[in-house]
């Protein structure tokens, strides 16, 4: 087999990335463990971190592990498992995360790789791990995009300030494994919205006293009406009409906390010229007329 095997990482660091806009800079290969007392607190303590470090063709074999997490993310195919009886090759982009004490193996004995990872405890990374459902001590394939950039953006939060906010970089964290989960296990709830269906909602968000029509709708999604309308509630559940009357009714509710503001002059304000339509439909919205709304809750 060609390569090597180390039994311990002894690889030298590479030169440290400096943190100023780390998220704006292009992504060269660094590596950076930090001192104890730096972030040391009982929920988060984030030891070391490293992005896009280049490796020579080697293993490591690490039979007792860490006595902390290790999230790492390979960009290249590696050899990825918690035993040095698996060889098989997994492919670029795949994760992995090995929790405190287990055996960490991996590598690529034939060819250079390349891999992003963080080494962090406390009681706050085993809540993430655990609420998010992320896979432990097991390959798998994710967005990479998100993970790479909260590494990024915890490393600049941890070198650019004396004291780090241990919240921020929990948070950081937080995002960039949450991310990983929707990647690893897309449902209806995690799908992507087309971005022709999200300029219709924007619109709709942005104008909410306007009444808009059904064809102007389509148009901007590129689409025919009755394709439009199908494909907009099979995302987001609602009928493009419904959606609007939606809008108008919630814009409603903030013009009825304003008491200078007669109901007539709220409808037509919410796009109503009819107040009595208007009233109609708000109270078929809340179950409430727009005057009750007003007075139980302003």
């Amino acid at each position: 087999m060609a390569g090597h095997l180390i039994n311990m990482d002894k690889i030298m660091p590479l030169p440290v990335m400096s943190p100023k806009s780390p998220s704006r800079a292009p992504v060269p290969g660094f590596r950076q463990f930090f001192t104890p007392q730096l972030l040391d607190s009982p929920e988060l303590n984030v030891r070391g971190i490293g992005v896009r470090e280049a490796m020579p063709p080697c293993m490591i074999n690490r039979t007792r592990g860490t006595d902390d997490y290790l999230i790492m993310l390979f960009h290249d195919p590696a050899v990825i498992s918690a035993t040095a009886r698996d060889e098989a090759l997994s492919p670029a982009e795949t994760m992995m995360v090995w929790t405190p004490g287990s055996s960490q193996y991996y590598g690529n004995p034939n060819a250079p790789f390349c891999h992003s990872w963080v080494h962090c405890t406390g009681r706050r990374v085993a809540r993430i791990l655990e609420e998010a459902r992320v896979p432990l001590l097991q390959p798998f394939g994710i967005r990479t995009a998100l993970f790479q950039q909260g590494l990024l953006d915890m490393h600049g939060e941890i070198v650019a300030y004396a004291r780090p906010d241990v919240v921020i970089v929990g948070n950081l964290l937080e995002n960039a494994l949450r991310d990983l989960v929707r990647s690893v296990a897309p449902s209806a709830m995690n799908v992507r919205i087309p971005e022709n269906l999200l300029a219709v909602r924007r619109l709709i968000g942005t104008a909410p006293a306007r009444h808009i029509s059904l064809s102007e709708m389509a148009a901007l999604a590129g689409m025919s009406v009755p394709h439009f309308c199908a494909r907009f509630k099979a995302v987001f559940g609602v009928s493009p009409v419904q959606c609007l009357t939606q809008h108008h009714m919630h814009h409603a509710t903030r013009l009825l906390a304003d008491r200078t503001l007669n109901i007539a002059a709220v409808a037509l304000q919410a796009g109503y010229e009819d107040p009595f339509h208007f009233s109609r439909l708000f109270k078929k919205h809340f179950g409430l007329s727009p005057r009750a709304y007003r007075l139980k809750n302003f």
